[in-house]
Order: structure tokens, then sequence, then C-alpha cells
């Protein structure tokens, strides 16, 4: 039960983030004309001030105003007046897929930031309920659930997972994937994807997985079944509406997961993934845990050919994307191949629409994966009459669902690393060379652009220093740059 931390932080990044859905003013029609205007000029700004600055496009204001969305980063239920999702979840009681015999945890202060082990009467041996926060459950007691996904079949991998974004100035981080020729599965947070939704899109163009993690990050055991639904349900329309996917994966905030929770995730169609491996990034907050999470890193990499985790890292901070940057070249020459959840589980069609493809393991690894059907930047539009139709595994075998029929990669109409213009060589033989992409993501690294966390610097504490291993005078200039960006947020509103 140790993820207080974690939620006082994201705590901190809410406030800020939610200054940017207020209802457009002066100040707010002035940031939009100078924001950028898509995910391709997004994807270009290197600036932690101009990237973290508020802005809301016409199509995520006119959303909110339908009252397609509860507010962004507060627990969400069901919104009033919002039929589909009323009807859905009456679908889902009248089911009764939901175990009748799990009751809701108790929660700290009510909060619903963590679990209250201190007064709750749980049998943590027993786990009748297969609860994750109790004792890593993973396999489900209740009938008709999914296992979740943990860790990879193949040997010598590191499942490549990053949680918490999207981050308001991942761009150099998304670049050094880029550069590295690495796919990850980045878990999204609903809130954080309709106040960043520029920067969501360049994720699944860059031809990362995309999967949900929850409207609002909060412990989902200690949520009510219409909260838990709600969570789930509106962080896969925001998917739909920014990305125009319909997703079938998704993971709980701090792992916690019971079979109650896991129930309303399978009736609307999302595979729960865990992980093995930890790398305690989060604690990052904290800049003097560094030496802590190092360890915990060189711990990962020294299991390298005994097994082959998924590993849980984090798009939080400065500091959770710096680090991992950090330790890549150690931990790519002790495992051989590092791949997102997709290629790890030969996922290739993951999102319920089946138009997007992804290689297999053995097609990523060895240097011949081919994608079809991932939008470009310059193309990619918000929906404002979206329409998000999730399907139970039990109706349509798809996606992540046990047993589904993934479809090849190959043929007419994949192109070679996709749209994005970039290599998809994973393996460690394709690993290390020089990078013969885009000139822009090192030169930006060069110049010491830093990566803030969310909307502004508030949860980071100071996080700017040193994430990114830049020089001194690099360093000096990332502070200030973040400092004035946080100034602008506050005078602007």
């Amino acid at each position: 039960m140790k993820f207080a931390g974690l939620s006082a932080a994201l705590l901190l990044v809410s406030g800020a983030s939610a200054q940017m859905q207020k209802a457009p003013g002066r100040h707010a029609i002035f940031a939009r004309a100078n924001a950028p205007q898509n995910a391709e000029d997004m994807a270009k700004v290197y600036d932690p001030e101009k990237a973290c600055k508020p802005y809301s496009p016409q199509e995520i204001t006119q959303l909110l105003k339908d009252k397609r969305f509860p507010k962004p980063n507060k627990i969400a239920t069901i919104v009033d007046g919002d039929d589909e999702a009323r009807k859905l979840w009456e679908e889902i009681q009248q089911s009764n897929v939901i175990p009748k015999d799990i009751k809701v945890k108790p929660s700290v202060d009510k909060s619903h930031e963590e679990v209250d082990g201190d007064t709750d009467k749980y049998n943590d041996d027993k786990d009748p309920d297969c609860w994750w926060t109790a004792s890593e459950c993973k396999k489900p007691k209740h009938q008709n659930i999914p296992e979740d996904i943990y860790e990879c079949p193949e040997p010598n991998t590191w499942g490549l997972t990053f949680d918490d974004g999207p981050n308001c100035t991942h761009n150099v981080f998304y670049d050094f994937l880029k550069e590295k020729k690495l796919k990850a599965t980045l878990f999204y947070i609903g809130s954080y994807v309709m106040n960043l939704p520029y920067q969501a899109q360049r994720g699944l163009a860059d031809g990362h997985d995309i999967c949900g993690h929850t409207w609002s990050h909060h412990a989902m055991s200690t949520l009510t079944d219409e909260q838990v639904f709600a969570e789930l349900y509106y962080t896969g329309r925001i998917l739909k509406a920014v990305l125009n996917v319909s997703t079938t994966c998704w993971r709980p905030p701090f792992g916690d997961v019971d079979d109650r929770v896991r129930a309303i995730a399978n009736a609307l169609g999302y595979r729960t993934i865990i992980w093995k491996q930890d790398t305690n990034d989060w604690e990052l907050s904290d800049l003097s845990k560094k030496g802590k999470v190092q360890k915990d890193y060189k711990k990962i990499i020294s299991k390298a050919g005994k097994e082959s985790p998924i590993v849980l890292t984090h798009e939080l901070y400065n500091s959770t994307m710096g680090t991992f940057m950090e330790n890549y070249d150690e931990l790519s020459k002790a495992y051989k191949n590092v791949v997102p959840v997709t290629a790890c589980q030969n996922v290739t069609s993951p999102y319920l629409e089946g138009d997007i493809l992804y290689p297999t393991f053995d097609e990523l690894t060895s240097g011949k994966a081919q994608y079809k059907g991932l939008p470009s930047l310059k193309d990619m539009k918000i929906n404002t009459d979206v329409q998000y139709k999730p399907v139970p595994f039990s109706q349509k075998k798809v996606g992540f669902a046990p047993g589904a029929k993934q479809p090849e990669s190959k043929g007419k109409g994949g192109t070679e690393e996709g749209d994005s213009n970039e290599s998809s060589e994973n393996s460690k033989d394709q690993k290390g060379g020089e990078d013969d992409n885009e000139g822009e993501s090192s030169t930006s690294q060069k110049d010491g652009v830093s990566q803030d966390k969310q909307n502004s610097d508030n949860n980071d504490k100071g996080d700017g220093s040193g994430a990114l291993s830049l020089s001194g005078a690099s360093m000096l200039h990332v502070y200030f740059a973040t400092l004035f960006a946080l100034l602008a947020v506050m005078v602007s509103f």
C-alpha cells in the first residue's frame, strides 16, 4: 500500500491541468491563437514554456460543452444526460458479470488515493478477490475473467511500458525512443488526453501501443461499480475522440485491481496489463531517491536471461523519462529484446476497429517490422461526434482478448516502420547504430531542452535538475525555462 506519494504528485498535476479546461475567456482565446494548432506543430515544440502552456482546441471545448465527458482530473461518474453511457452500464449490470461477493475496499481519508490497509480486515493470505494490492494476484479466482498480462513469453525480453502520459513536454523523450528505434506501450490517463490531445496523438502516430490508465488515476478497488465503469468508459471514449481508436487494454493505477474491477473492465473489452518488475521510478518526485531507483533498475537488469518481465516505468517526471534514457544502453545490452506489449504478446491488431496493424515479435526483432494504418500527425483530427461502442470479450474476441485471432501485418498496404518514417529494429543486433532519421532529436537534446511533468512544474518540485543528463549550463537554462513556464500558467489565469 505504498502509493500515497505518487497520488500526491498526481494531485498537484491535476491542479494545474484543471486550469486548461475552464470556459474560454480572453486569456484562453489568446492562448489558443498562439498555441500550436495541431499535433504536427506540437511535435516540433521543445520550449517547455510553450509546450506546457494551457491550450484547448475548439473540438475539446465543444466536447465539454456537449457534456460528453466528466470534469478532468475528478473521479468519474456517468455524466447527467449521457444516455449512451447509462444504457451500456445498465446492460453490464443486468448481465450479472460483476461478482456480488466482493466488497469495495476502504480508502484512506475517503480520498481514493490509497487503500486503507490498517482498517481493512481482508484476508491477504487466502485473497478470495484476487486483489493485486494484497498479494499481487494475477490469475482471477472468479469465472470468465481473463488472467492479467504481466510478462513476455519470449526469452530475454524486456516489456517496455510507460504510465501516466501524455506529458506536455515529452518530445525529447519520444525523440529518444524514435532515435533508438524503440516502440513502447503507453498507458494514457483520460483526463490528460483531454488536456493534451496533440501530445497524445503523437504517441499513436509514432507507432506506440496505446492503452487506458483510467480517467483520474485513483485506486480502483476503492471506487463504486459505477465509478469503475465511468473511469474506464470515459477514458476509452476520449481515446476514440482524439486518436480514433478503441483500445482493448488498460492498466490499473498502482496495480490496484481485484476481480470486481477486472469483471467491469472485461465487460468493456479491456484486458488488464500489470507488470512483473517495477523500477519504482515514481519515487523520483523526491530526487534524493535517485540512488534507490537506480538500484532497482540494476536489479531488473541483473535478471536478464532469467526472466522476461513487463517492466513498470513512467512518463511522469523529467526524472522518470531521463532515468530510463540513462539506463537504456545497459539494459539493452543485457536484454536481447526490448519490445512493447503488442509484440511481446503477438497482438498485431490491438484496437477494436482492426484497421491499424502492428508487427509480431519475430517481425519486430528481426528488423522486418511493418505497420499498417498508422495515422500521420498532420492528418489527425479530434472528433466532436465521437461514436464509442466498446464490445465485451465474450461477444467478440479481438485485440488483447484471450484467443483472439491476430491478422498479419505483412503484405500490401504495410510500410516498414509505419507512417512515421523510422525503422523497427528492436533486437540486440540492430541496437546502438547511429540515427539516420531525424537530426532534430539529437539537436533538441544537445540544446538542453527539458521535459516537465504534465502541465506545469508544480508536481516536479524542482525535478528539472539533471533528469536528462544535461550539462550544468544546459540544466541552468532548463531550470529557468521551467520556472518561467510555471509563472506563465499562473499569470494567464
